[in-house]
């Protein structure tokens, strides 16, 4: 038996009406946290050592969107979950940490601190909302000051938020205020896009996603999203692997529907959407076509959509995607869960 019992929640209607202004809010020019973001990027570029990126849930989605603006800037990276660094055997390949965290409490992070201490070679910077001490850590805060407290079940302004901070530090030629019009721009052609869509997602207990590793950002988010709201169960697909096999799990459910995520119009892609739409005419498109920017504001659009599509699934569910039904035993158990990983 499930209750909506969540008293820090409110229905994604709120938090989706309010989400412009908190992504403003959040993307100032007097934020401390853009030039120290500017500092973090020049640094890493500078150096040239691999990054190690920690982060789980809705943090996830902004470490991939940081991955992307190091690699443009020829910095290896890669990301992980908290608990995978106690199995992971080559750690200590990574003298750069970033790790990422909302509330700053997720489990396993402070363990990973203690871990990497300096005297070792090693480098950490944490990213959060409000300012924290960590020992031996540079710690970056993008919302100290911010008027709202954001009370959803899902990440929505603190993830689209930062994001915003980090894009606005690597494209910082436009000005701020050319930015945040831009994402104003972008966050209703993303909602008017995602209003025209006619898939059926109510009935499938399924949902197909292929993407690619330029999609990684909005998989994550969608991944997320659905799975945390318990919509429904989304499974992921490298365009290339379902090329071999993984199209099988259609004959599961033939009627379920397929997300297909692209940026980019290539041979592939042409051959899959088009077998795809013979055979399973359940199928829609996200894409940025329709935007003449670099990859990382086809990235952030791309996410804004992401997040629109999660939101018309949830009611295609009839369900809140910010405010979920659940588990009250097993979200009080595991949620605030502080032991060892």
């Amino acid at each position: 038996m499930t209750n909506n019992l969540h008293k820090y929640t409110e229905p994604a209607e709120k938090n989706f009406t309010k989400l412009e202004e908190r992504i403003m809010e959040i993307n100032q020019p007097d934020n401390e946290a853009l030039k120290n973001f500017q500092n973090l990027f020049t640094k890493l570029a500078k150096d040239k050592e691999p990054v190690l990126i920690i982060a789980t849930g809705g943090s996830k989605v902004v470490a991939y969107f940081l991955k992307n603006i190091l690699e443009k800037r020829q910095v290896i990276t890669e990301v992980i979950e908290p608990r995978d660094y106690f199995y992971k055997l080559n750690t200590q390949c990574f003298k750069k940490s970033i790790i990422i965290s909302a509330s700053g409490k997720t489990n396993g992070l402070n363990s990973i601190i203690n871990k990497r201490k300096p005297e070792l070679g090693y480098e950490n910077y944490f990213i959060c909302q409000k300012k924290q001490e960590k020992e031996n850590t540079t710690v970056i805060s993008w919302g100290q000051n911010i008027s709202f407290q954001e009370k959803s079940f899902i990440s929505l302004s603190t993830s689209l938020g930062p994001m915003a901070l980090i894009l606005t530090a690597e494209e910082n030629e436009k000005g701020n205020t050319e930015i945040n019009q831009l994402i104003k721009t972008l966050l209703k052609q993303a909602e008017e896009k995602i209003a025209k869509i006619k898939v059926d997602f109510s009935h499938s207990k399924i949902l197909s996603i292929l993407s690619g590793y330029d999609t990684e950002v909005e998989e994550a988010i969608l991944e997320s999203n659905l799975t945390e709201s318990g919509c429904i169960a989304p499974v992921i697909h490298d365009k290339g692997s379902f090329c071999h096999g993984r199209s099988n799990l259609l004959l599961l459910d033939p009627k379920s529907p397929i997300i297909y995520l692209q940026h980019e119009e290539k041979e592939l892609d042409k051959i899959l959407r088009n077998i795809l739409q013979e055979e399973h005419p359940n199928i829609c498109t996200l894409d940025t076509f329709d935007l003449n920017e670099n990859q990382l504001w086809k990235t952030y659009y791309l996410s804004l959509q992401a997040y629109y599509l999660s939101l018309k699934i949830a009611k295609a569910k009839q369900m809140d995607l910010t405010m979920p039904e659940y588990n009250p035993k097993l979200i009080k158990t595991l949620y605030p869960y502080k032991g060892e990983m």
